[in-house]
Order: structure tokens, then sequence, then C-alpha cells
């Protein structure tokens, strides 16, 4: 109901582009929900300069319950079920006055909720969003722990089903062992983050890399193929756009890997040069034009800066990214009591 990264889509009832939450194409395309129209999955959005708007009396507080208040009812009238995604905790929305716990509240909407895994530090931080429900009087249907460490699964799993039982009275729905690859950004994750488009190797967009496996290249061309020769084969290389031996010579890998059929070349380059300062020159970007080569990407940020944002970089699921939404369907279904879940949400 309500939303913060926003994309552009066309509305079919209102015949016009509109803004939605990022989440809501993800949902409408995988599940295919076509019998809904984008305007009442996200009928509020929350850009850039709306809070200060709605402080400064520009936005009607009223027009925005009612909004979601439309946009619930049409899709209650059209649905079996009806899901509702919160922006991140209980309290996100109250400077616009429509935080979750109220709106759940206001809808009559049953919560469950979610924290990554752990002990004390996901109880407490529960406990924080179980009072704000207690206030608006929505009822808890259950928890999920997320990102659960595989070695302490049973641990967890045993605990906190105790834990939420015993001090709640709600039953644990879910506790998902963790899996790496789902937080594993895809190079069509890295061309969002840095505004920018593969330069060769596109057909590799949704190839993903670990941030373990990120390695920063400061030795010498020979050292550079020695590494890239031996190590992890799935490695995003990090490079100055100075070091035009660096580049050259990972064309020229990858053009040798292939003719001599060896083990598959899944090395990606990102190209780093902070904006005004340094480019690549133009006779090194012009080898790349037709080249139907291994993945390189140019960012106008110093190396620092990129690898840095890489690290802070949690990646989103996305349609676009088929195989990350199939894998991550697979991972969540077997460890969620489905049916417990139905049996406590059901009005």
């Amino acid at each position: 109901p309500v939303g913060q990264q926003h994309v552009t889509v066309h509305s079919e009832t209102l015949g016009k582009e509109i803004r939605v939450d990022k989440d809501i194409c993800l949902l409408k395309e995988q599940f295919h929900l076509d019998h809904i129209d984008y305007r009442h999955m996200s009928p509020v959005i929350i850009p850039r300069g709306y809070t200060k708007d709605y402080i400064d009396g520009k936005i009607s507080h009223e027009e925005q319950l009612k909004d979601i208040e439309h946009a619930f009812e049409k899709v209650s009238e059209a649905s079996d079920v009806v899901l509702m995604e919160g922006t991140g905790h209980c309290a996100v929305g109250s400077v616009v006055g429509v935080n979750n716990a109220q709106v759940a509240g206001m809808l009559g909407a049953s919560m469950i909720l979610i924290a990554n895994g752990g002990l004390g530090s996901a109880f407490d931080e529960l406990e924080l969003n179980r009072v704000l429900c207690e206030k608006y009087n929505v009822p808890i249907a259950g928890v999920v722990i997320n990102k659960v460490i595989p070695s302490k699964y049973d641990q967890t799993k045993h605990y906190m089903s105790k834990a939420f039982q015993d001090s709640w009275g709600v039953p644990l729905l879910g506790c998902i062992p963790d899996r790496p690859f789902l937080g594993c950004p895809a190079l069509a994750d890295l061309e969002r983050l840095f505004k920018t488009e593969l330069v060769s190797g596109q057909k590799h967009r949704f190839r993903h890399y670990s941030v373990d496996d990120m390695n920063l290249i400061t030795t010498s061309l020979t050292r550079f193929l020695e590494n890239i020769r031996t190590k992890h084969p799935r490695t995003l290389y990090v490079c100055h756009v100075t070091r035009d031996d660096i580049i050259l010579g990972f064309m020229a890998e990858f053009q040798r890997n292939r003719r001599d059929d060896e083990r598959p070349f899944e090395a990606s380059l990102l190209v780093c040069g902070r904006k005004g300062k340094y480019q690549m020159a133009d006779e090194v970007r012009d080898m790349f034009e037709g080249l139907d080569g291994a993945p390189v990407m140019v960012v106008e940020y110093s190396t620092h800066q990129a690898m840095n944002m890489i690290h802070n970089f949690t990646p989103k699921l996305n349609i676009d990214d088929k195989n990350r939404v199939r894998k991550a369907v697979e991972h969540y279904e077997p460890y969620i009591d489905f049916d417990l879940l139905l049996e406590r949400t059901s009005s």
C-alpha cells in the first residue's frame, strides 16, 4: 500500500503511465496477476520531496487513507486472497501518517513479522514491531526468521519457536536457512547501481558474482594473467581505467581461452575512473565495438568508491532476473508452513 522506490508502468484502467513500487512489477508479472490493475496495487508512493510536501500541508492525510482503502476494496473484489507487503519495519511511513501497523489496523489485516536470523537480536527487533501492532490492534499471525546460518538452523528454529509461543502466543511460521547466492549481485544489478551499461558481454548481464570473489588488480599484467588462469573462474576483477595493459590483457585472455577451449571463462572486469578526471582511451574503447566477449563495465568512480558501493549494495529480486526469482521460490517454499499461515490469516 505504501511504497518508496518506484518505477513507471502503464495503467490499463487509466490509460496512462503511472508510478508504482518496484516490487509490484515483480509480483504482478511473476504470478500473472492480470485481474488487477497497477493503480490499485500501489496506491501511495513516497518519492523524494514527498515528506516535506506532506509536512507543509500540500498532501492530505485523509486522501492518502482514501486511496489505500479504495485500492484495497478493488483488489479484494477481484481476488480470493489479498497479500500486502509492508515497506521495512512496522513504523515506516509514520512521518506521513501511514505506517505499516496503522494501515494493517485500518484494513483489518493480520500481520506476519519477518526478521533476519539470530536469537536475542532478532527477538528484540521484533518486540518493537509487536508493540506498534498492539497499539493499532493488529493481530500477529506468526513470525518468519530469514537468513539463518545453516549450522545454527536447528538451534534457531527450536528456541525461536519456543520464545514466540511462550512470550507472544504466536507460532513460528518459517525458518529459512541463508543461501548466499540470492544476495549476490548480477551484472545487471551493477548496471543499475552505477547507472551505466556493459560495454561488452551483454549476454552475461544476469551472471551473478559473490562479493567475496571481487579482486582489485594492482599487480603486473603477468601476475594478473596467472591469477585469472588459476583462481576461481567466476571472479569480478576491478582495475583503474589507466591500466590499458590489464584491460587489453583481459580481452586477449578471453579470446585465448575460447580458442583453446579451456574451462568456462566466467570472469568480468569493472574499469573505474573518476568522472572528469580519468576516462578510457578512445583507442581502447574502439576495440570493444562489435566484440562478443567477456563482460566489461566502465564506471565513473574510483576503485575504492566502486568496491565500497558493491560491498554495501543489497540486490533486490526483479522480474528480468528469472533465474534468481526461480531459485528464491524453490529455496523458500519448503521452509514455510503455508497451511498454518493460511489458517492463521483467514478471516
